[in-house]
């Protein structure tokens, strides 16, 4: 392995080499490739190691992962960083501005994807060998831009300035799709299986590095895009039918071209089932293939060398896909098989929302996986010999999260009371016939992104006051604790003070927006979606907007309200959200009546790379989901690990965040979930509002133009009234007080310090290194390998 001394010798020769002027982008296009063979020869290292010790490993099967900017990470994982800092000055550039020009990968959208990367960083820094698995989204999600208020969706081509990505074009897998299957007997009377697909792709690797910066170990992240076999159609071209000549290229590109197709119709939906299928089929092959090159024995010795966690229900057809390798490859019998895969497979649940619970109907499945739907049916045909059983497929419709149950000998939550409401709720059918393999994980985050990276200030001050053993032991910041005088208090907020100066700077120049950097910054930057409620959020900005016009208003705190996200392209209300939020925003800013008191942004574009500015500068965080909704959330550690209070619900981790931090360090509020299921019983939304003046002044103002015309608000206005599916009226009261409350105790700065640094304290066990700890002991039965 090469040192960090000849690498920078290396690298500077290269520069040297390009004898004119180098700018920010010139320098990273020398750098990455740089690095990033470095990183794939460690990589290659580790592989080659642990195969050679014939090591457990388990394989983590996601739908997403939101990386984030991948350079910094890297530079400090070869021991370089300071010397390129250096060698950046050198030809008059800063490192961080070279930083910037990196694009944050497209691949994720919210929290799945955030807690993915977080757990492939615990895994690589704990020595846990792991693999990654997911797909190679050629554009991702979307770009959101705001216009007229409306959220506007382009192409997120960011592949174009892939930094990291390496084909592997030496390997490939063939996935079918469609077409028949023939069955016939064998000499001893078992069936056997063989698919005829109508369409085949070919899958190919490309590979992105999780490095440590605490070892030499660097896991892979496997990514599979999609490709023809057939190629383009020179024929077809020189005969001129110039576009079909393309067709099975297009084709196969189509499938992994966009993270989260739109899929209000059924090509949509059954083009979002392929990519599942795709990537797990891939990944199986890939998995299977190394079992075999590494020496495997019988297959009933896989489960011992793999472990394979399904991040919720997007993998889950991988357990159909393996009985099908198992079964028609390589000849097993039914019941060896089905032993395999149970001992073979975990799954991680993420919701309660019965609509979030994929469920895909028979005649999609058949459609285009004629033998997985076989497979399903036998699946669904043993289970009925048990009478107690739930099933699997009813009403034509094949339910993920129940194949995922039965299929796994494991099944976790993500939260204390999210892990409680699927025994409960959605699955507790399921926990009546396997109570055994039900049991908690709740999320955790990578503090060395989101403590150590984006707040440097911060860690300083926290390796002053208890050294440095809290990096690689997060449970330690609970020595923070005997920390409590006033001078720590008052580094504390100096600290939180230039964190904020560099935000408000860093918001002027990137999005254009003004931002009093003296004022209470209080951020909902998550998912746009009915249940997280920022619509709660937004009728306490305009409670408060309607005090300051009428007189009624005896805040004396600047009260800025940040929040960021994206709306799902077909999700109408949550688009409706954002809209709402640019009139209300309009109004109040440019009221002159709100310039000391109160401000309203919305900041598109939310990613990874705003977010690690974000909490290092934010005081309040919002988390304020219907109680019982949210399964765990993961950005309301972040903002507790960088000393922000939290205002919120008794729901998802908010639960477990009042526990250790104290609820008299925080703003609890709103119903509970028993409270929440009671009041819907009776629950009439005209009926409240009718009931409740407050409200009613709220609604009547918007009725009578306080934002403008009205009309282009009804759509929002006339679904609460009518459905309010998250209750948002009914705790629109409670949250405007408890906002009030943050005001007042805003204003004693030490107390707010002190409050902050017990959830600074506190947070350490929302460390993802915990997180992964317990599964590896509990679930996967891993050890360190270093």
């Amino acid at each position: 392995m090469t040192g960090p001394e000849v690498l920078v010798e290396q690298l500077e020769r290269l520069l040297n080499f390009h004898e004119e002027k180098l700018n920010s982008a010139g320098f990273l296009g020398i750098l990455s490739p740089f690095v990033s063979r470095e990183m794939n020869l460690r990589r290659e290292k580790t592989l080659l190691k642990d195969n050679r010790d014939k090591t457990r490993r388990v394989y983590y099967f996601s739908a997403e992962y939101l990386t984030g900017r991948l350079l910094d990470q890297n530079l400090k994982a070869l021991g370089i960083r300071e010397e390129v800092l250096r060698l950046a000055a050198s030809h008059g550039l800063e490192l961080e501005q070279i930083l910037e020009e990196e694009l944050d990968p497209g691949l994720g959208n919210g929290g799945l994807g955030r807690l993915a990367s977080c757990f492939m960083d615990s895994l690589v820094h704990l020595d846990l060998p792991a693999t990654g698995y997911g797909i190679c989204y050629r554009f991702g999600l979307f770009r959101q831009q705001i216009k007229n208020h409306r959220q506007i969706e382009q192409a997120d081509d960011w592949r174009h300035n892939d930094l990291w990505g390496t084909e592997d074009r030496n390997t490939g897998y063939l996935i079918p799709f469609g077409g028949t299957v023939d069955v016939s007997c064998k000499e001893n009377g078992e069936l056997q299986f063989h698919q005829k697909p109508a369409e085949t792709v070919i899958a190919v690797p490309v590979d992105y590095p999780v490095s440590s910066t605490i070892s030499d170990r660097v896991h892979p992240l496997r990514l599979w895009k999609a490709e023809s076999p057939q190629g383009f159609n020179l024929d077809l071209f020189n005969a001129e039918h110039h576009a079909e000549a393309w067709g099975s290229v297009n084709a196969a590109a189509s499938l992994t071209a966009v993270l989260y197709p739109g899929d209000q119709g059924e090509k949509g939906k059954k083009l979002r089932l392929k990519q599942q299928y795709f990537f797990v089929s891939a990944s199986l092959q890939d998995i299977m293939s190394s079992f075999k090159a590494n020496g495997g024995g019988s297959w009933q010795e896989f489960p011992e060398t793999a472990v394979i966690q399904l991040n919720d229900t997007h993998p889950v057809l991988a357990i159909p896909e393996l009985m099908r390798l198992l079964i028609d490859r390589e000849g097993l019998s039914w019941e060896d098989a089905w032993d395999i895969c149970r001992r073979s497979f975990a799954y991680t649940n993420h919701t309660v929302l019965e609509e979030a619970l994929e469920k895909w109907p028979v005649s999609y499945i058949r459609d285009l996986f004629p033998r997985i739907m076989m497979i399903i049916e036998e699946i669904q045909r043993r289970l009925e010999q048990n009478p107690d059983a739930p099933r699997i497929i009813s009403q034509d419709t094949v339910h993920m999260a129940a194949l995922a149950v039965h299929g796994s000998f494991s099944v976790n939550g993500v939260a204390a009371l999210h892990s409680r409401l699927l025994t409960e709720t959605v699955l507790k059918d399921w926990y009546a016939l396997y109570p055994e393999r039900f049991n908690n994980k709740t999320n955790g985050i990578t503090h060395r992104r989101w403590l150590m990276d984006c707040n440097p200030r911060l860690s300083t001050l926290i390796n002053e006051l208890i050294g440095t053993g809290w990096q690689t032991e997060p449970s330690r910041l609970s020595e923070l604790k005997e920390k409590e005088e006033d001078s720590i208090s008052d580094r504390l907020a100096e600290i939180k003070a230039a964190n904020k100066q560099d935000f408000c700077r860093w918001l002027r120049q990137e999005k254009g927006i003004n931002l009093n950097p003296h004022s209470l910054l209080d951020f909902q930057v998550k998912r746009i979606h009915e249940y997280k409620r920022q619509l709660l959020n937004l009728f306490t900005v305009l409670a408060l907007y309607m005090d300051i016009k009428d007189g009624r208003d005896t805040g004396s705190v600047h009260h800025s309200f940040l929040l960021g996200g994206k709306a799902a392209p077909g999700y109408v209300m949550a688009k409706e959200v954002i809209y709402f939020c640019g009139r209300l925003s309009e109004t109040v800013n440019k009221d002159p009546a709100c310039t000391d008191r109160l401000s309203l942004h919305f900041l598109p574009g939310y990613n990874v790379s705003m977010a690690q500015k974000i909490f290092p500068a934010s005081e309040l965080s919002q988390q304020i989901s219907t109680a019982g909704k949210e399964a765990s959330g993961t950005g309301n550690m972040k903002f507790m690990m960088n000393g922000a209070l939290t205002l919120g619900t008794h729901d998802g981790a908010n639960i477990e965040i009042f526990q250790a931090a104290g609820e008299e360090n925080n703003f609890p509020f709103g119903m509970k979930t028993e409270e929440i299921n009671a009041f819907r019983k009776d629950y009439a939304p005209r009926g409240f509002v009718e009931n409740s003046p407050f409200v009613k002044r709220l609604t009547e103002a918007l009725d009578q133009g306080i934002l403008g015309d009205p009309s282009a608000l009804r759509l929002l206005l006339d679904h609460l009234l009518q459905e309010d599916p998250y209750l948002v009226l009914p705790e629109i009261e409670s949250h405007y007080k408890k906002v009030r409350e943050t005001e007042e105790v805003y204003t004693k700065e030490q107390d707010w310090n002190l409050k902050s640094l017990r959830n600074i304290a506190a947070s350490g066990i929302f460390s993802s290194d915990r997180t992964i700890t317990e599964y590896a002991q509990e679930i996967w039965r891993l050890t360190p390998r270093d």
